[in-house]
């Protein structure tokens, strides 16, 4: 405790007594135009360390705040794509302003799209719309992965779901310079086991579909693409690590990966086992999240990439995994009907044993002409994916009903075992073709899926029904065989007809064809056997759906605003023929047009981006809702389909505004978003007095929504401190209408959550970063039927890493999680902390570090959710506390220097180091 204060103090002191003063100046270019956009940044002259960076405004001014701490003297700095670095040396000033004045960059010829940097890059560097992190000016612990890293950026959050947002906006994919990495588009598998040092930079972009980066179109998605750029030099680059975990209770984990670089290939390969409900990674220290059951995991993997994006290139990869996973549930339900309330108490466990395969290729070939300066080129790809996989499940439930006055009503019992195989064939197969420098371009894909499921199942449920003094009982078996294909052929042309002014036709057409077969036989006491076949739930079926879009949208450009107007005709034919039941079989034709607007604009630098979008969606209603065939194999929920169901049409309407303020590193975004919905399917519930449930669906009108959220984040970072702000504000209201027990009703429920999260580190001895969320939720209702309610969820979330003794580190991760409506019999606070203490050996090539999780004991599985007619809480089986030690070797070389010593020595360069990108 001392130590850890006596730090505290020195940091504190440190950040008093250091000389802090503002940077001034304007930059131009030979002809004394001002540049927008250019990266300035001051350097430590003793070891090139940034001590502040900023970028130049619209009129070419830049203004830094610097704190020098006791140097003397800097390396002024400024980068700017198609000029010449500059380098000046400055000598600290006695006062708090230093002005440069105007400074001229020359232009640079050769080379007009690098950048290049001298020395150490600076943390940030924006060119137009890439924000490039440094990744090597951010701490991470020894044994951390890219994930980790990713937490440590300024504006970049990763949600309890995982979800990455860049100053709030998601992102959408992941590369490993440049390319898909195991074929995943998430990049979970990069994001979990890439070691965070082996990362040189980190580029976030607007995300771009192949389609759009290869005509060169701008992106269209609103969301964000990462790009992790890996450490390497001219010659081979390899890198992995070996990690072992044992603890208390058998908990274990083990890893290992190797990774291959040569110029323009990748090569990887991963495997692990472990017990601690860890799927694709090793982690030394989890996150302080709860996780539901038990699970064990094994995986292997091997992936194999060579060219980028534009280039002829191939991606090959294979993934095995196998799981087993434990759940148990015990959960309490209030339900609210017109005509009566009841309670129900239902445990449940279940197992869960599966195993998958998958491998997949991209073969992208690209033709380029001669001459390239037309800018013509070809490109033909071909994708093949292809999946298997088995799954063994047992689940049983019990489940007891009481009305108002606490009497029995209904008991339900239930047991299950089923299993199952998959099987997946996807091939895609598309032609590009890119005419000129104006980005006109025709494309042509046919995309083909097969698939096939078996399964065998055998159920038991008993439902007693106390009022009538009944008991249901179904007791049965079933083979199920599936066979489902779907063929689709895409076209689109691109043609600008006069200048800025694009004429883009489409057309889609596709067949879905599934043969379906399950037979179901039910207990026959007399033979002891289940040879009583069920033709009232079996099915013997061929589906056939085929669909014709086409299309047309217009496109005009306008300075920094684009217009856009789309319009399609649908005509959708489908029929469903059925062997056993006759009432089952329909043929329909569907035919509607929809239509989409959109006006964007973005300033010519890319920082400020405003958007508003329509668009009219329309959705069929599916094979199930329109049968009018009881389907009882649920025995408390008969759900019978409605054939005169229309498609249902919503309307949607989206404002974006995203503002990067560079020159005084704020980020501001914010989002709005409207839905109106006609004709909206709904199920239509009509629960009787012993609680069976006869469902059907209906069209109903007069459901909307509106959501927001809005965002301001700021950084700031100087040679010893580093530090952010993210404040951000999330809301929503919808307007719900529904049908139980034949009453319409409305149900209008209201979100507020703001959301503050904070980041501090200081000279690499102390990192800590901080959140705090507090959502407020009401609900009314506009029938005196049913009870208004109101709660209110916060949570707090506090990571810490202290680095001491030259190689020990003590790092906490700990949340805490309040739910104002968790009933009685659960507790509505969770506490979870994990810390672990580790300390680097063989010259930080080795780490071993002593892991507690859950340490206070204090995490519980317990969540509630609110619908119109339900409140429902819940608790989990969960991954319960255990202590383990774990052991990391890492290895690796990049560009002649060893990776294990990189923490500090690699990329730090000179005053004359190297280029950057």
């Amino acid at each position: 405790m001392k130590n850890i204060t006596f730090l505290i103090f020195l940091c504190l002191s440190s950040s008093l007594f250091a000389q802090k003063f503002t940077l001034e100046g304007v930059v131009k270019d030979r002809n004394a135009n001002t540049l927008d956009g250019a990266t300035v940044y001051l350097q430590s002259i003793k070891d090139s360390v940034p001590i502040s960076y900023g970028i130049t405004n619209k009129n070419g001014k830049f203004s830094l705040q610097v704190n020098a701490e006791n140097d003397k003297k800097a390396i002024f700095n400024i980068a700017y794509l198609g000029y010449k670095p500059f380098l000046k040396d400055i000598n600290i000033p006695d006062g708090d302003l230093l002005n440069l004045g105007d400074i001229t960059l020359d232009d640079q010829v050769e080379e007009l799209n690098v950048i290049s940097i001298i020395g150490k890059a600076p943390p940030v560097v924006i060119k137009k719309d890439t924000i490039e992190y440094n990744a090597d000016s951010f701490k991470t612990l020894p044994n951390d992965k890219v994930e980790d890293l990713l937490k440590k950026l300024p504006g970049v959050e990763i949600d309890l779901d995982g979800v990455i947002t860049v100053n709030g906006v998601e992102v959408e994919a992941i590369n490993v310079d440049g390319m898909s990495f195991f074929g995943e588009k998430n990049g979970e598998i990069a994001l979990k086991n890439i070691p965070s040092n082996a990362i040189s930079k980190v580029q976030v972009t607007d995300f771009k579909t192949d389609m759009e980066k290869f005509t060169g179109e701008e992106s269209t998605s609103g969301t964000k693409e990462i790009n992790l750029k890996i450490k390497k030099g001219k010659n081979k680059a390899y890198f992995g690590d070996v990690n072992l975990g044992y603890g208390t209770d058998d908990k274990y984990q083990a890893n290992a990966n190797l990774f291959q670089l040569i110029e323009g290939k990748q090569l990887g390969i991963i495997m692990g086992t472990n017990n601690i409900n860890m799927s694709r990674g090793f982690n030394a220290l989890p996150d302080a999240e709860s996780s539901n059951g038990y699970i064990e995991s094994d995986f292997i993997g091997a992936n194999f990439s060579k060219g980028k994006w534009n280039e002829t290139s191939i991606n090959a990869d294979y993934k095995y995994s196998a799981q087993n996973r434990d759940n148990a549930q015990k959960s309490f339900t209030q339900n609210f009907l017109p005509n009566f309330s009841y309670v129900t108490n239902a445990t449940s466990r279940g197992y869960n044993d599966s195993e998958s395969h998958n491998s997949g290729t991209d073969l992208r070939f690209v033709i380029k002409p001669k001459n390239n300066k037309k800018g013509n080129s070809v490109r033909l790809t071909n994708k093949i994916n292809f999946d298997a996989s088995n799954n063994d499940s047992f689940s049983t439930s019990n489940r007891i009903s009481e009305d108002a006055n606490g009497d029995l009503v209904s008991s339900y019992f239930s047991e299950s075992n089923a299993s199952n195989s998959d099987y997946n064939f996807n091939n895609d197969f598309n032609v590009a073709s890119r005419v000129g420098k104006k980005n006109d371009y025709f494309f042509m894909g046919v995309n083909t899926t097969f698939s096939k499921q078996d399964g065998a199942s055998k159920s038991f449920s008993n439902n007693k029904l106390e009022r009538s003094n009944t008991t249901v009982v179904q007791d049965q078996i079933s083979n199920t065989e599936n066979r489902n294909s779907n063929i689709r052929f895409i076209a689109r042309w691109s043609k600008e007809i006069f200048e800025n002014f694009k004429f883009i036709p489409g057309y889609t057409a596709s067949v879905n064809t599934q043969n379906n077969q399950k037979s179901i036989f039910d207990y026959n006491n007399t033979d002891d056997d289940y040879n009583i076949f069920n033709d009232q739930i079996s099915t013997d079926s061929r589906y056939v759906s085929t669909t014709i879009k086409p299309s047309l949208a217009l496109r005009y450009d306008l300075k920094e605003f684009r217009f856009e107007i789309e319009g399609a005709f649908t005509n959708t034919f489908r029929k469903y023929i059925d062997n056993i039941i006759i009432a089952r079989n329909f043929k329909n034709d569907f035919e509607y047009l929809t239509y989409s607007g959109r006006i964007r604009y973005r300033d010519e630098k890319g920082y400020k981006n405003i958007t508003l979008d329509y668009r009219q969606n329309v959705n069929l209603p599916s094979i199930n809702q329109l049968q009018p065939v009881p389907n009882v194999s649920n025995i408390t929920n008969i759900v019978t389909g409605n054939p005169l169901l229309e498609p249902q049409i919503s309307h949607n309407i989206n404002f974006k505004y995203q503002n990067n303020i560079a020159f005084n590193n704020i980020n501001i975004t914010a989002n709005a978003k409207a839905e109106f919905v006609n004709d909206k399917i709904i199920n239509s519930t009509i629960t009787d007095s012993d609680l069976v449930r006869f469902t059907t669906f209906e069209n109903i009108n007069g459901d909307y929504s509106f959501s927001g959220n809005t965002g301001i984040s700021k950084s700031y970072f100087s040679k010893k401190t580093n530090y952010s702000i993210n404040l951000r504000m999330n809301g929503n209201f919808r307007n719900i209408r529904s049908i139980q027990n034949t009453i319409q009703f409305t149900t209008q429920t209201s979100t507020l959550r703001p959301n503050l999260s904070l980041g501090y580190s200081f000279d690499k001895k102390i990192d800590v970063n901080a959140s705090y969320s507090y959502a407020l939720t009401k609900t009314s209702y506009d029938t005196n039927i049913y009870n208004d309610n109101e709660f209110f969820v916060q949570n707090l979330r506090l990571e810490s890493s202290l680095f001491f003794l030259k190689h020990a580190f003590l790092t906490n991760k700990v949340s805490y999680r309040y739910n104002s409506r968790v009933g009685d019999d659960f507790d509505g606070a969770a506490v979870f902390w994990n810390a672990g203490l580790g300390v680097q050996l063989w010259n930080d090539k080795a780490t071993l570090t002593a892991v507690g999780y859950d340490i206070l004991g204090k995490n519980n599985g317990y969540n509630r959710s609110v619908t119109e007619t339900a409140i429902q809480d819940v608790e989990n089986r969960i991954l319960e506390q255990y202590f383990m030690l774990t052991f990391v070797y890492k290895f690796g070389r990049f560009a002649g220097q060893n990776m294990n010593l990189g923490d500090r020595n690699i990329n730090r360069g000179g005053r004359r180091g190297g280029r950057g990108r």
